[in-house]
């Protein structure tokens, strides 16, 4: 299996195996200024040209924030797909409607919101492709092909349901202006405690890809789905809440992947994280790999640069790859 992370602040990440299987897990950003003043970021539509993807057995959504949802509107106008995999009632976005916040709205709330109707957008054109959209919810496994599984092990089912609530009231006809901003603002705030917590599983390599999915809301996670994970995607970009000392030392890591952009904003990639995984672990390195750093001393360097980070996962073990 190899499991690639596209580069910048945003989630996206190709899965592929030796038989021609190829799935995607989120598509990254869309915003321009993710990807000008540096050559080697590039979006997820044109890694896929890059590597003359044309197809994709199957799309994961893992929720809906703009560095995760609006780069696979792109993609799938331009890629075709087998399959949709959404943490959400389809029938919520049915006959949903673009949104609008007020102007004075918080600086995170336009693109929430863009994310939304992205989202929504996303939706409409699986429906004018043909291509089937379903809900996974905490507890499903579906099998990718003979030799890999996905686990969904999140969202927890209160705070899904909470996001769902309001996602309805949000589409009613009658909410005002100022109702739609204010459930704007709240399904921004919690539209991490819906993402998918997904567990990739092909023999003994075991990838957690935690989205923005945190160990706060990790308590209904069964212990024992954790205790072969060796690759760990971190929730949220590595920020102070990604991590927790008694989920992460469940977990066997060699491995530890973090999508954040270079200027780490937000304090994303942040030093403490690294250095606390260091102390929990101290009778077996982890090594830290990133999709936008060069030089981040004592965890990562890569001076050259590299357009995506590759896992190659088999028998061997696993090898860490640089695409260009």
């Amino acid at each position: 299996m190899r499991f690639r992370n596209l580069f910048g602040y945003g989630d996206c990440i190709l899965l592929q195996n030796e038989n021609g299987y190829i799935s995607l897990i989120d598509g990254g950003s869309d915003l321009e200024s993710e990807f000008s003043g540096d050559q080697y970021r590039i979006r997820a539509i044109d890694f896929l040209k890059s590597q003359q993807i044309s197809h994709l057995n199957a799309v994961f959504i893992s929720h809906i924030h703009e560095d995760h949802v609006c780069g696979l509107e792109k993609v799938l106008k331009n890629v075709s797909a087998d399959v949709i995999y959404i943490p959400y009632p389809l029938e919520v976005f049915r006959g949903a409607r673009p949104l609008t916040p007020l102007p004075d709205a918080a600086r995170s709330v336009p693109l929430y919101t863009e994310a939304l109707n992205a989202f929504v957008r996303i939706l409409h054109l699986a429906e004018q492709h043909g291509i089937p959209v379903k809900t996974l919810q905490a507890g499903d496994t579906i099998t990718l092909t003979e030799q890999i599984t996905a686990q969904v092990l999140a969202p927890r089912k209160k705070e899904l349901e909470q996001y769902i609530a309001r996602l309805q009231r949000i589409y009613e006809e009658n909410i005002t202006e100022q109702e739609a901003t204010r459930l704007l603002t709240e399904l921004d705030a919690t539209s991490n405690q819906t993402s998918m917590l997904l567990k990739i599983t092909e023999g003994s390599n075991v990838l957690l890809d935690a989205a923005d999915s945190c160990p706060n809301i990790w308590s209904e996670v069964p212990v024992s789905a954790l205790q072969n994970v060796n690759v760990l995607k971190l929730p949220h970009h590595g920020q102070r809440d990604c991590v927790d000392e008694n989920m992460m030392k469940q977990m066997p890591l060699k491995y530890v992947v973090t999508t954040s952009a270079s200027d780490r904003r937000y304090n994303s990639a942040n030093a403490e994280v690294y250095d606390k995984l260091t102390t929990w672990f101290p009778e077996r390195p982890i090594q830290f790999l990133f999709t936008d750093e060069r030089e981040y001393p004592p965890y990562f360097s890569r001076p050259d640069g590299f357009r995506a980070l590759t896992l190659l996962m088999n028998s061997n073990g696993i090898q860490v790859e640089f695409v260009k």
